[in-house]
């Protein structure tokens, strides 16, 4: 168990660090100190030394971190104490808000008291931090870069067909017009370089090669939904469930019922990633348009009585279940699968 808990509130030049000790069966606490360090090494290094002399007698084996999520900006914090073998707990920023209850004021040093208070309240849900390959991180990266790229496209794409209808015999316009087309272009090349430096990724990663391999033989998941998936789950070590990845990408559904007033429909949330959503939702438009695997089986809801949204929204957790079956099962999407396999059991019998 752990005795003294120190929450992190990290920001991009400074971190603020408060120090709890947890007293006998984690029913109260003794603040103990808060500090502010610089967010790098040298002040990732200041904060282990004054945490190991918080009290005397207690080792660093003792000490639980835990901060919030912030982007980028945590990253190098986290890897920090990973390396030196301390526990670091890196806890969403919208669960630790949502536990927190009422607060009227907010300031860092409050808010890095408030994540040790939720560490030690939730210590036995405490997920240690595991640092990522260097391969995944560079997936992120590129990923994320494509998508900006992909929204600039689309904007500029939107700029351009109005300048077609309005530019007449205006030099400016015209120009505007040219050079606008001339970024699109520059665009597709920038995307097209993305995802070749996703696919050398793939090729020097044999192990992740095999996961995108089996996801993108599923006719409608392409390069960009199967990067995502491997990306987001660390190659599905960190989500290892249909529901789970479901959830994250907001395509579960949860129903809402308290006492005999409330009772809602299952329905899916706005907690989730939305970019990853939205990349799912077009390649369940695709495998559906290209009478793909789930073809039949959309219309079948439709005819049922289903509406769009939730018909599409049944098809988009079928891809993600095949998906993490095929990985998990080391295999390829082969049609017919079931039956094939039931006529290979016949024959052999």
């Amino acid at each position: 168990m752990k005795k003294i808990i120190v929450g992190i509130d990290v920001s991009k030049e400074k971190i603020d660090a408060s120090a709890i000790l947890v007293t006998v069966n984690q029913l109260g606490m003794q603040k103990l100190d808060y500090q502010t360090f610089e967010n790098r090494p040298m002040g990732f290094r200041r904060m282990v030394v004054w945490a190991r002399h918080l009290v005397k007698g207690i080792t660093l084996d003792e000490v639980m971190f835990c901060c919030e999520t912030t982007g980028a900006y945590d990253h190098k914090l986290c890897d920090y104490l990973f390396a030196r073998g301390l526990d670091i707990w890196r806890e969403s920023a919208l669960q630790i808000k949502k536990s927190s209850g009422l607060r009227k004021g907010k300031d860092d040093k409050t808010d890095s008291l408030a994540i040790a208070e939720y560490a030690m309240r939730h210590a036995d849900k405490a997920v240690y931090y595991v640092s990522p390959s260097q391969d995944i991180r560079e997936l992120k990266e590129l990923l994320l870069y494509r998508h900006k790229l992909e929204q600039e496209k689309a904007s500029t794409t939107v700029r351009v067909a109005g300048l077609k209808a309005t530019a007449g015999k205006s030099p400016s316009r015209n120009f505007i017009l040219r050079d606008a087309q001339k970024r699109i272009k520059q665009l597709e090349k920038s995307i097209k370089e993305c995802e070749k430096q996703i696919l050398d990724i793939y090729e020097r990663n044999e192990e992740m090669k095999k996961s995108y391999t089996h996801i993108t033989s599923i006719k409608g998941v392409s390069i960009v939904n199967a990067t995502a998936m491997i990306a987001y789950s660390n190659n599905f070590k960190n989500i290892t469930s249909s529901r789970k990845i479901a959830s994250y990408y907001g395509v579960a559904p949860f129903r809402e019922k308290s006492g005999t007033s409330v009772d809602k429909k299952a329905k899916v949330n706005c907690y989730s990633n939305s970019m990853l959503r939205s990349y799912l939702t077009m390649a369940a438009r695709h495998t559906i348009k290209a009478n793909g695997i789930y073809f039949d089986y959309y219309n079948r809801m439709i005819a049922a009585g289903k509406c769009y949204g939730v018909a599409i929204n049944n098809v988009k957790n079928k891809l993600l279940n095949l998906s993490i079956s095929l990985v998990i099962n080391d295999m390829d999407y082969e049609a017919c699968h079931e039956y094939k396999r039931l006529q290979g059991k016949a024959e052999l019998a």
